[in-house]
């Protein structure tokens, strides 16, 4: 079976959604196929791991638009379908059912999986991951009947879900290898901080340590540890971050390196074909050094800015990409670069708690962590990174909670 469009998106996250909506409004009657690998429409991701597993949010508020938006005579919406690769000749996408997609510009969105650990007892019973609408409904099925999760690596979305659990009335162990969680975005004192906070409520961590083992029959009954702990449980996730994926890319000789790479304008190498989202690797122009970007806020700019260019625009990224989360009573926003810095600033304070980790490297602000702060101070400490505004002599007024640091942009 043959089709065919003007532009064609490959994934429904918030890169394929926003650059969708963005083509739409600028022109409406162009012809247009999405393919999702996803049985749903498009839906926001954020909420999977908190509001929603909850309880306090339903199924229909993740949508971002009702199922009438999608019957347009213009657009066509292929849900659980998979592209499996692109002629780049012809221009024309082959989906692993045979059919066949002919198109002028075309998208690639396909965002990231979930890590696997290829330990012994992985495939069993409640052994979950979290990254879609049906992941978060498996864990919501299958949390209820057990009071000791067990949840594998201390990133974002593992502390995330440790702290709905918690909520919900469960006490969570976490394992992370590494000596401290958060070790790839922030320096040991804020993740001791946030560690000590998540103990105050109930979370039990073992640091510096490894599951070597998923034990149990079909279902899970347990895991055992590297040093040869063992913990009794019936729920299990992994959260060890996400490869990206760019099997697309590579099956089409379409040149790839930790995620698809993209010039300026989010062009691949293959002309009139793009990517963006957490799929696609990128220059930073700030941080002037290439870079996959796992970020909600990229995904929906790199989506947007690739629906300008496909329409004939030259438009290139210029973006200070920010990450937000919220566990327990803590909402955390940062930027920037958070792991190279000469020194740290700390304004405000670990007690209350609200304060800015502020990351300095030869003068200049390369990124920041901010725990329940006032937007002001956040939309300034962007402009401040963005504008490389050097603060050697000015490292006073950047501690000083009554300085304005409005006045820095001046």
């Amino acid at each position: 079976m043959e089709k065919t469009c003007k532009y064609l998106i490959i994934g429904s996250g918030v890169a394929g959604y926003n650059a969708l909506k963005e083509l739409l409004s600028i022109r409406p009657d162009s012809r247009i196929i999405l393919v999702s690998k996803d049985r749903n429409y498009p839906y926001d991701r954020p909420p999977l791991s908190k509001e929603y597993l909850r309880g306090k949010i339903d199924k229909e508020m993740l949508f971002y638009e009702s199922p009438d938006f999608y019957k347009k005579d213009n657009l066509e919406i292929l849900l659980n379908k998979e592209v499996l690769k692109i002629d780049i000749g012809d221009r024309v996408a082959i989906l692993t059912d045979g059919t066949e997609i002919e198109f002028t510009k075309a998208l690639i969105a396909t965002g990231g999986r979930p890590r696997k650990l290829n330990i012994q007892g992985e495939e069993k019973k409640g052994v979950h991951y979290l990254r879609t609408l049906d992941d978060a409904d498996s864990i919501k099925n299958d949390v209820i009947s057990t009071k000791t999760p067990v949840i594998i690596g201390g990133g974002f979305i593992g502390m995330e879900v440790a702290s709905s659990l918690t909520i919900l009335g469960l006490r969570p162990i976490v394992i992370e290898v590494k000596p401290y969680i958060w070790n790839t975005f922030v320096d040991e004192k804020i993740s001791k901080f946030i560690q000590q906070y998540f103990e105050n409520k109930g979370v039990r961590f073992l640091i510096n340590e490894s599951v070597k083992e998923i034990y149990g029959s079909d279902k899970v009954d347990g895991v055992i540890t590297e040093s040869g702990k063992k913990i009794e449980t019936n729920f299990v996730l992994i959260s060890a971050g996400i490869i990206p994926n760019t099997e697309i890319a590579e099956r089409s000789k379409i040149n790839v390196n930790n995620g698809i790479t993209v010039n300026e304008k989010l062009e691949t190498s293959a002309l009139g074909i793009y990517a963006a989202g957490d799929v696609a690797s990128i220059f930073e122009p700030i941080a002037n050094k290439r870079k996959r970007i796992e970020h909600w806020n990229n995904a929906e700019y790199t989506g947007k800015l690739v629906a300008h260019n496909m329409l004939g625009k030259e438009e290139t990224y210029n973006f200070i990409s920010t990450v937000w989360s919220d566990i327990f009573d803590l909402h955390i926003e940062s930027a920037g670069d958070t792991m190279d810095y000469d020194e740290y600033l700390i304004r405000g304070s670990f007690e209350k708690p609200s304060f800015s980790v502020i990351y300095v490297k030869g003068g200049i602000v390369k990124g920041y962590l901010s725990i329940n702060r006032k937007v002001k101070e956040i939309a300034a400490l962007n402009k401040i990174i963005e504008k490389k505004v050097d603060v050697s002599n000015r490292k006073n007024s950047l501690v000083d909670e009554s300085f304005d640091l409005q006045k820095l942009l001046s």
